[in-house]
């Protein structure tokens, strides 16, 4: 299994705020980077394009009451996960994006500056909410 975070991001919302934007996927949109196409979505999936690679589907299969979230993927090629943790921090909260994989390590080298890129884009998304 192929690991990659994020940077921990300060986020102007409480833990439960987040929690409860992230949870609905409808919220998505707001955080996802702008090369993102063909976003579509529901309260608990959602799947859309991003540059070259084949469209992406997701679904919340696990969450934890204001802390975390985990979204999988349905009917890859790859399977993943993507994972939000959620820390409160005074009046505001802390959150890391984890991204799970089961790469070879050919395709790790291949995804590891789009996912790390990924991440980032949407670490500071979170960051100007």
């Amino acid at each position: 299994m192929t690991n990659f975070k994020s940077p921990e991001v300060e986020v102007s919302l409480s833990a439960e705020q987040l929690y409860d934007k992230l949870s609905n996927l409808n919220n998505l949109q707001d955080i996802l980077p702008s090369e993102i196409t063909d976003f579509q979505s529901t309260e608990d999936s959602c799947s859309f394009k991003m540059g070259g690679m084949p469209k992406v589907n997701l679904v919340i299969t696990e969450k934890t009451a204001f802390s975390k979230i985990i979204l999988q993927a349905e009917n890859s090629q790859i399977p993943f996960s993507l994972a939000c943790n959620i820390s409160q921090n005074g009046e505001k909260c802390k959150a890391i994006l984890e991204v799970n994989a089961e790469l070879n390590m050919m395709m790790r080298m291949m995804l590891e500056k789009p996912l790390t890129n990924f991440l980032n884009a949407i670490t500071k998304r979170l960051s100007q909410i």
